[in-house]
Order: structure tokens, then C-alpha cells, then sequence
């Protein structure tokens, strides 16, 4: 686990690191599979994946002997990503048939795996696959797992419902065509006009049809949102985050129970939470020291919303979704960087100022803005014309302490276990030196030094950490260095709280490891479980905002409500 959690200041971070070298790698992936969507494998040159990641073409070559291996690479990663996201999660639940065949079928739909791009990119892949073993063997080798999965699954639900007059075999194919055929219409399809919430019905109907009474009728996704009360302008800089929750207009959650087990791995609450819950929250994205100059952003990829900061022309600071107007691919892969008098998209030749207005190309419209505030000098974001959701209790943080402080470093943790568990660890086991924001961040600020986390789910029964750690200048020793009262940063600052700094690395590993294994727990659980003690208030506020998205949720049993 320590390998996961690297110190702040460590060689996993800076310069030429490893991690450094990741992230290179991985954004040349990126830019790969943008350009295997837009021109195929064929036509798709290093000039224009370089064109796409924004680096040099020589950097190709020290990550990749050729193109044909860079293609190859990134086929290896979408099959990686769907083995982890999709058989991994289903499989983990195959003790209960009914719930992981829902949960397939929301993770084979979901908009992460089977987008446009990705989904036209797998079918270049198999289109070339005859004369290509590489290309043959990692897709088959998905398949066959695939297919296994099924199988498997559909035995255990015949099994289960006394049905000996099926084929396991003929149903398995079947439902496998029913979401390629799916699939198929996806890859021809703009995000926009896809409808999953009517693929998914039409996959729970041929499940239905073999086992009827198995799988309940397939209702929308999430009823229609409520109209918001009108709010204040919080536009500008200088406005107070959220400070009280929700009004309490959800189901009753009885006293001392937990989330049932099947809400940390499925598919369609998860699609819930992020649309009600955390798209609508304001989410730290940087600090203002970040990006000093005209051309300087940040970018993140939140709950439900990638997001792009730039600093204007002017001196102000700018939002937009992190997306081509043309094709949903990122315009920035970086954290952070410098655009050069413009935003670019060398994909579809579009150009747009750092306002976010277009300026050149043949697709109509300006970037989608997003919602923008500063608390201090930390910047932050929400979903465009999101009505911000109610918090549980006053706030009390003081965001001036971040205006003498400096970030040093910024870490995004894999968590093989859902996102509320999490934060339900936060709730549970409270640190007076730390303040929960819902729905998804803690901070925790000490004179010299600062922590925020941010749990951004990722899949059912998967998350992220983003971690931004800040420290303060601090005074110099009086026998050496600068004059006494002078001030140093950047090593020095990260040294005036390493002793702190060691122990958030150590809370944060056994934290990690409780999470994902409470997730297996929770896979393998044969009955549902209770707290056996009293449960902080704020706790069960978190339970009851998860609560109150269970009856939109299709395919529930009455006694989950």
C-alpha cells in the first residue's frame, strides 16, 4: 500500500519521475485512441497523436518503439479499463445473479466505457483484427472473459429460478447480441443523442423475458428534478461556499441502519449520485497561485463533469466543460499548463479565445461554461446552471489560511471500493483539526501546512482520491541561510510539516485499505448489516441524501424503499 500513497516531495512526483513518465505515457494513450476514433487505425499517423497530446514527436519514441506498439498499448489499456470496471465489479457480485446482471448491464452502457470514442475504436481494433494477432488476441481474450461472465451468471439464474428448460449457452449469446447491437448504435451516435436510459430498458426486457418476474419493469433513470429556488449570483469571487443541506424531503432511514450492500456497486444509483449529489456541489479545482499569468489553467475531471480554468486576458479567471464542442475528447489532458494566446482543438481545427468564444472553425458555439467562485484563493467549480445543494451543518472554515500558503503538490489515488464508503470512514471516525464539505471533500488546515481530498467516483464500486496538499512560508533558521524574518518555500515548507505529512500518508493507506476491504466484504455479505452502536448525525445525514435517490432507482425490490 505505501507504493499508493507516495509522500509529498517524494521522486514519484517530481520532475522526471515515474509518475511524471505515467502521465506522459498515459496522455499519448489518450491522444491515440482520439485519433483511432477520428481517422482508424490506418490512417492514424504519430503527427497527428502528438498533434492531439500537445507534444513534441520525438517524445513518441521514448515511450513506444513504433506506432504499431503505441496502438497496441492503447488497445491493451481499453481492455485493461473494461476488465477493471466492468468484469471485476459484476463478477464481485455473482453470488447474487439478478443484481450482477443489472449491474453489467449498467456498466456495459455506462457513458465511461461505452462512449463513441471508445466504442468506434474497439471496432477498428476488431476490423483489423484478421490480420493483426496482437490485435485478435487482446480482443478475443476480452471477449472470452466476457462471454465466460455471462455464462456463468446466466447458469446461476437458471439455477436460481428452476428453469432446466433453458440453454445457458443460447440465452447467454443472446443477451451478449442484445448489447452489442447496443453498442454498434452507440458507435454512429453524438453523445447527445444516445439514450441509455432506453438501451438499458431494452436489455432488462430480454432479461425479463427469459425469467419473468426477475427483473422488474424498467423505469427512467431519475424522475424530473424539482425546479431549484432562485439563488443568488455566486459568478464572481469573494462568495461563501454552501452552509446548511438539504431540505429533508427524503425517505425516513431507520435507526441504526447501514446503505443496503448492493448500493455500493450499482450502476444506476451511481448515475443518481453524480447528477443530484455531486455535479451540483462546489468542487475544489486548484489555487490561485496555480495560474498567475494570462494563458495559465487547470483542469480536472470531477463528478460527472470534466472542467477546464483558464485565466483570461485580463487578469480573470474563466470555466468551461473540458470538452469539444465537435467530439466529447478533452481539449487539455494536463493538470496544468500555459495555452498560447488561445484554447486549440488541432483535431477539428477549432480555435477559441481564452473567454472561451470561438474565434475559428466550421462547429457553431462557444465552450459551455461552468460555474465558477473563489473561497480565498482556492478556485471552484460546479456543473453549468447546477443549483449548489444544501450542506449539513455551518461550515466553519477559514479560507483565508490558504492565501499565505503555497501548493506543492497534487495526486490522484486509485480505490478499488465504491466512493461512500469513503466518506461514510470520514463521517464515522471525525478528526476535530478536520472539516467535511458534502457531499465528497475534507479538509484539514494547520498553521503551516494543508490537506483537501476529494472522492470522485470513477465506476459502481470504484473511486479516485484527488489529493491537494499546500504548506506555508515558513521563517529560516538564523545561523545559515537568509536573514532571520525572511521567508522560504517550495523543500523547505514541505520539511516544516513532514512530521504531519507522515502521519496524513499512514491515516490515508489504512483508510484505503479499510474501504476496499469493506467492498469485498460487502460483495460476499449473505445478509445485510446494522450498526451496532449510535451513528454521528452527520453520518446519517450522508445516508439519508443517498436514501433519497433509492426510489428512482428501476429494478428495486419494495422492501429496499
Amino acid at each position: 500500500m505505501a507504493s499508493r500513497v507516495p509522500p509529498v516531495g517524494s521522486g514519484a512526483e517530481a520532475g522526471p519521475g515515474r509518475a511524471t513518465r505515467s502521465r506522459q505515457r498515459q496522455r499519448l494513450i489518450d491522444a491515440c485512441i482520439s485519433a483511432l476514433h477520428i481517422y482508424g487505425p490506418s490512417r492514424t499517423t504519430v503527427e497527428k497523436v502528438v498533434s492531439i497530446a500537445d507534444l513534441s514527436p520525438g517524445i513518441v519514441r521514448f515511450y513506444f518503439d513504433s506506432k504499431a506498439a503505441m496502438l497496441v498499448a492503447s488497445l491493451e489499456h481499453l481492455s485493461a479499463e473494461f476488465e477493471e470496471r466492468v468484469l471485476l465489479p459484476v463478477s464481485q457480485l455473482r453470488q447474487s445473479p439478478v443484481l450482477a446482471l443489472e449491474l453489467l448491464v449498467d456498466l456495459y452502457l455506462d457513458a465511461d466505457i461505452a462512449s463513441p470514442r471508445k466504442v468506434s475504436v474497439w471496432y477498428s481494433f476488431w476490423g483489423e483484427a484478421s490480420s493483426r494477432q496482437e490485435y485478435y488476441d487482446i480482443c478475443g481474450n476480452r471477449d472470452d472473459e466476457f462471454a465466460a461472465l455471462v455464462r456463468e451468471l446466466i447458469e446461476r439464474m437458471i439455477a436460481q429460478s428452476a428453469a432446466r428448460h433453458l440453454d445457458a449457452d443460447g440465452v447467454a449469446l443472446g443477451l451478449i447480441g442484445v448489447l452489442e447491437i447496443l453498442w454498434q448504435g452507440f458507435a454512429f451516435q453524438s453523445e447527445a443523442s444516445i439514450d441509455r436510459v432506453a438501451a438499458r430498458a431494452r436489455a432488462l426486457a430480454y432479461l425479463r423475458s427469459v425469467f419473468p418476474g426477475q427483473f422488474a419493469g424498467a423505469a427512467p433513470l431519475l424522475p424530473p428534478a424539482p425546479t431549484p429556488a432562485p439563488e443568488r449570483d455566486t459568478s464572481d469571487a469573494g462568495q461563501s461556499p454552501p452552509t446548511t443541506f438539504a431540505a429533508a424531503s427524503e425517505p425516513k432511514l431507520r435507526a441504526g441502519a447501514r446503505l443496503p450492500a448492493w448500493a455500493y456497486a450499482h450502476g444506476a444509483l451511481l448515475a443518481a449520485e453524480r447528477e443530484r449529489l455531486l455535479r451540483p456541489a462546489w468542487q475544489i479545482i486548484g489555487h490561485e497561485a496555480e495560474v498567475p499569468v494570462a494563458g495559465d489553467f487547470l483542469s480536472a475531471d470531477l463528478a460527472g463533469e470534466r472542467a477546464l480554468v483558464v485565466r483570461g486576458e485580463r487578469g480573470r479567471l474563466h470555466a468551461f466543460r473540458n470538452a469539444c464542442r465537435r467530439r466529447p475528447h478533452a481539449l487539455v489532458i494536463a493538470r496544468t499548463g500555459h495555452l498560447e494566446g488561445a484554447i486549440h482543438c488541432a483535431s477539428h481545427n477549432l480555435t477559441y479565445r481564452l473567454d472561451g468564444r470561438l474565434v475559428d472553425g466550421d462547429t457553431p458555439g462557444d465552450l459551455s461554461a461552468l460555474g465558477l467562485t473563489q473561497w480565498g484563493r482556492l478556485i471552484v467549480v460546479r456543473g453549468a446552471g447546477a443549483a449548489a445543494p444544501e450542506v449539513a451543518a455551518e461550515v466553519e472554515i477559514e479560507w483565508g489560511v490558504f492565501d499565505r500558503m503555497s501548493p506543492v503538490g497534487a495526486q490522484q489515488i486509485q480505490v478499488a471500493a465504491d466512493w461512500k464508503l469513503i466518506v461514510e470512514r470520514w463521517l464515522e471516525a471525525p478528526a476535530a483539526q478536520r472539516q467535511f464539505l458534502p457531499p465528497n471533500q475534507l479538509i484539514e488546515a494547520r498553521r503551516d501546512a494543508a490537506l483537501i481530498l476529494q472522492v470522485i467516483p470513477v465506476a459502481a464500486g470504484r473511486c479516485r482520491l484527488q489529493r491537494y496538499d499546500y504548506v506555508a512560508a515558513v521563517p529560516a533558521r538564523r545561523h545559515s541561510g537568509p536573514k532571520r524574518g525572511s521567508a522560504v518555500s517550495g523543500s523547505a515548507g514541505v520539511h516544516a510539516g513532514g512530521g504531519w505529512q507522515r502521519q496524513i500518508n499512514a491515516w490515508l493507506q489504512r483508510e484505503i485499505a479499510l474501504a476496499e476491504s469493506t467492498q469485498t466484504g460487502l460483495a460476499g455479505a449473505p445478509e445485510e448489516f446494522e450498526d451496532a452502536g449510535p451513528i454521528p448525525d452527520p453520518l446519517l445525514q450522508f445516508r439519508r441524501s443517498i436514501t433519497a435517490l433509492l426510489p428512482a432507482i428501476p429494478t428495486l425490490p419494495e422492501r429496499l424503499l
